[in-house]
């Protein structure tokens, strides 16, 4: 996997002011294709909307309220206040009472499949093409999300909800490699930035504000989608890194030549890196100290997988407009993320524990906060505010966890390390459906894990995370020995300068 190598690909640097982070036709169509498949990703939070329930009452005398045990001793009919998006649960009544699990189930077998997906797309990407295996991904997944959207029962929209959750993986894995393997590093955090997951947010609440009903906002989701394949489809080559990794070389010529056509830039053949043995999993648990860091980076990727998710799914329970709330949350995601980099940029001491641990550390206060809130039943306006820092903060600590991965280790042992965590991150959404669920128990119960989880990863990252920032990727170097080699090395190199 080339996600973290130099893209091989002809570029035009032309001055600042003809072109921002030196932006051609191409990389457009590159960045477009990134928010449209992250968009497509984000079903893996459209619960928010699906298993959305509004407050009921049995009669009109009684006032609105969540309480399990009216609901389920009502004889009547329920009225239910001010119903936002006609969800699923809705439909199928998984709102209290032995059904009511099948809401999480509903996130929970979604998030099994995109743990499936990121297995077999990304084995299969690496054997037959970044191209190819995109292009499936992509076209099955907007496919079943059509078909869910007209899932006669409840049992057909959970089996469809496995295999979008299949696709979802794909085009986390692959479309995600493809799309950094033709961009420039400067252009990374300009995608970090601009094009994330807020924007996609924000889109998928959009539709649904304007598709107000489960099944229409499924199609609608699914079509939205579209320009995504389309553009894989009739504008992108096979990614000229996977070609070179291949050995494809008169191929990944080829592809390169109609990457520069299309940027509109003349095609200049350029040298290519000699490709570096990568070493696979059993390699890096062998070494205790790259041990140690794989083992922290877990525990990080956990912690904010689990939390990030739980707190997502949980916000369409938060007092007020369902709408108004999930546009805060998008917009405020969205702009985080450009604060971030331009506080990152100017401020060069502000390090990657910094980031990490005053993320966390907020996260944990915050969450503290709205346990106490929840625990002495307020349900005014701050349990909104809080819930939105604490969300903003959440991001903050992913933010770190990327960063981190990708530095923290040496370049032939990335590719493990970050499937590794990974998959460590997939179990932990597995696990945040249950949290919503728990709180139809105990109404504090998503937030108080969240602080508990928060307090254990900020202590292991205080005493053991590394410090990465600014580090050479090519370089990074675990043991000692390792960087007196290269000081050696170094050394002789210049004596040989000297005497020549």
């Amino acid at each position: 996997m080339a996600f973290f190598e130099r893209p091989l690909i002809p570029a035009s640097r032309g001055p600042p002011d003809e072109m921002l982070f030196n932006i051609n036709r191409f990389h457009a169509f590159v960045l477009v294709t990134w928010q449209f498949s992250i968009f497509f990703a984000s079903q893996q939070i459209f619960p928010i909307f699906s298993n959305y329930v509004p407050k009921w009452r049995c009669g009109e005398s009684e006032p609105f309220g969540k309480n399990c045990s009216a609901y389920l001793a009502c004889e009547g009919k329920h009225e239910f206040e001010d119903i936002a998006f006609h969800s699923a649960a809705l439909e199928f009544d998984w709102v209290c009472g032995p059904r009511a699990y099948l809401a999480s189930l509903f996130s929970q077998i979604q998030f099994a499949g995109v743990l499936c997906g990121t297995f077999l797309y990304g084995t299969l990407s690496d054997c037959f093409g970044r191209r190819p295996i995109a292009l499936l991904a992509l076209a099955s997944g907007i496919a079943i999300s059509f078909v869910s959207g007209m899932a006669p029962n409840w049992l057909i929209l959970l089996i469809t909800r496995f295999f979008i959750g299949l696709s979802i993986g794909g085009t986390i894995v692959v479309v995600c490699t493809f799309v950094m393997e033709m961009l420039l590093p400067e252009q990374r955090m300009a995608l970090r930035a601009f094009f994330n997951w807020g924007v996609a947010r924000l889109m998928v609440t959009v539709i649904c504000y304007y598709f107000p009903e489960w099944r229409e906002a499924s199609i609608a989701c699914a079509i939205a989608a579209l320009p995504a394949f389309l553009i894989v489809l009739f504008v992108f080559p096979e990614s000229p890194t996977w070609l070179h990794n291949k050995h494809k070389m008169e191929e990944m010529r080829r592809s390169e030549k109609k990457i520069a056509r299309i940027a509109g830039i003349p095609y200049v053949e350029v040298d290519h890196p000699k490709l570096e043995k990568k070493k696979g999993f059993l390699s890096l648990i062998k070494d205790g100290r790259l041990a140690k860091r794989l083992f922290v980076l877990w525990i990080m990727w956990f912690t904010a997988s689990l939390c990030g998710y739980a707190t997502d799914l949980n916000s369409s329970s938060i007092s007020g407009n369902l709408f108004l709330n999930q546009i805060l949350f998008s917009i405020l995601i969205a702009l985080s993320k450009v604060v971030l980099v331009v506080f990152d940029t100017l401020n060069a001491n502000f390090s990657r524990r910094n980031l990490h641990q005053y993320a966390q550390a907020v996260v944990c206060t915050c969450f503290f906060i709205l346990t106490m809130l929840v625990m002495f039943q307020y349900q005014g306006v701050a349990i909104l505010v809080v819930n939105l820092i604490g969300t903003v903060f959440i991001e903050y600590t992913w933010d770190a966890c990327y960063l981190c991965a990708v530095e923290a280790m040496p370049t032939n042992m990335r590719a493990s390390s970050m499937g590794s965590c990974s998959l460590v991150a997939r179990i932990g959404a597995i696990m945040a459906p249950v949290l919503p669920f728990l709180n139809s128990i105990w109404g504090p119960s998503a937030y108080l894990t969240v602080v508990i989880l928060g307090l254990i990863n900020l202590v292991v990252s205080y005493f053991f995370l590394v410090e990465t920032k600014g580090i050479n990727l090519d370089a990074v170097k675990i043991h000692e020995e390792d960087v007196e080699e290269e000081e050696e090395q170094m050394d002789m190199l210049k004596k040989e300068n000297g005497n020549a």
